[in-house]
């Protein structure tokens, strides 16, 4: 499937209901933050843009993530927060993707609502990672991240209760956590199983 086909599912589907580990309630306390779910097709494939973020970060180091952070003072809106962690973290310009639109926000066990907005890179991009930012950029096919049997079961303990998660192996170690669970809603979004 190419990113034509799974836009073109993407804009005649609802977003579906967010999936996260905290109360749908927000709270004042949340910090706002905004991601892009990078699509490029690579022969006629469709791939998601993902990141590594270094080992010396203070939060989430060494976790696969999407380009993305949070929201500054200086950013209009969380669109704009999105396209500028783009540029900063892979030197992509935001003349480089399109919008297609966003899905429902992503509300974070440490206090982050993510809003996560989908974006086709144009077939010529190429990026480079900012090395404080980013530790390694790769891309992972939609196919892949399609297939049941390529998910794993994670249990995880939090606040006395057991919860289970899912996982993605990559050879940049375990997708999971917020990113997994936003890329999963994207692929629940386009009808597909996962």
């Amino acid at each position: 499937m190419n990113t034509q086909q799974l836009l073109a599912r993407f804009h005649l589907s609802a977003p579906v209901q967010q999936h996260d580990l905290r109360s749908t309630k927000l709270s004042a306390s949340k910090r706002a933050s905004a991601v892009i779910l990078p699509l490029i097709d690579i022969d006629n494939h469709a791939h998601i843009l993902l990141c590594k973020r270094p080992a010396h970060l203070k939060y989430h180091p060494s976790e696969i993530c999407l380009p993305g952070g949070k929201h500054e003072r200086s950013d209009k809106t969380l669109r704009d927060t999105a396209l500028r962690e783009l540029k900063e973290e892979l030197n992509i310009a935001s003349v480089d993707v399109t919008i297609h639109g966003k899905l429902a926000n992503y509300s974070t066990l440490t206090g982050f609502t993510i809003t996560p907005y989908v974006g086709l890179l144009a077939a010529n991009t190429h990026w480079q990672a900012d090395q404080n930012e980013v530790a390694a950029s790769f891309l992972l096919p939609i196919s892949a991240l399609i297939d049941v049997n390529n998910w794993q079961p994670l249990l995880f303990t939090y606040q006395g209760r057991t919860i289970t998660l899912q996982g993605f192996s990559t050879h940049y170690g375990l997708l999971w956590g917020a990113t997994a669970n936003i890329i999963k809603n994207f692929t629940k979004q386009l009808l597909l199983p996962v």
